[in-house]
């Protein structure tokens, strides 16, 4: 089939398959899972130094990836749904947990995201959120979508980590922080 015919096709992760991939300090992909490459349908030749925006779905606001490395940065993990899009134009939304790794001198020297299938109850939420982003970045700029999103956590009482704890709790998907340890690298 052709690239063009399975664009805007959203495919589902099964609930078992986990996608893996690491990045250096500056986004490039060095590693990723062969669940990352079936998914996605690249040969990891295609993606190995690529920056891990090679996925990015265009409808992703660019506010979120500015909270996620905000975020990252500062080496503290956190939780996103990201609506990815594969080599042939389909997309699939995942909750994702993004953590840097740390040498033995606390220096952060890559980021390792494992995602999951989002539930369909948190796409359909956060899909709400993520066009009013796009839209006020394309007509207004990206402060302006980062201020309305804090506008809007602040109206919530909530941080963007409290955010996504509360769209994913009793939704029978368990943040994926809980399954992964701290990985020191040496």
């Amino acid at each position: 089939m052709s690239k063009l015919l399975k664009v805007n096709h959203e495919i589902k992760c099964a609930t078992q398959q986990v996608i893996v991939s690491r990045t250096d300090t500056e986004g490039n992909i060095v590693y990723c899972n062969p669940t990352f490459l079936e998914i996605n349908d690249f040969r990891s030749a295609e993606v190995i130094r690529q920056p891990h925006s090679i996925v990015r779905h265009p409808d992703m606001p660019k506010t979120i990836f500015r909270v996620i490395w905000s975020i990252i940065e500062q080496g503290m993990p956190i939780q996103a749904v990201i609506k990815n899009q594969t080599n042939t134009g389909e997309y699939y939304w995942t909750l994702s947990t993004i953590k840097a790794q740390k040498d033995r001198n606390n220096e952060i020297i890559s980021y390792v995201a494992h995602g999951k299938q989002a539930p369909d109850k948190v796409i359909e939420e956060i899909q709400a959120l993520y066009r009013v982003l796009s839209e006020i970045e394309h007509e207004v700029s990206i402060d302006s979508a980062l201020g309305f999103l804090e506008s809007y956590l602040q109206e919530k009482e909530m941080t963007y980590a409290q955010y996504m704890k509360h769209l994913t709790k009793n939704r029978e998907f368990r943040c994926l922080c809980d399954f992964i340890k701290h990985a020191v690298i040496s």
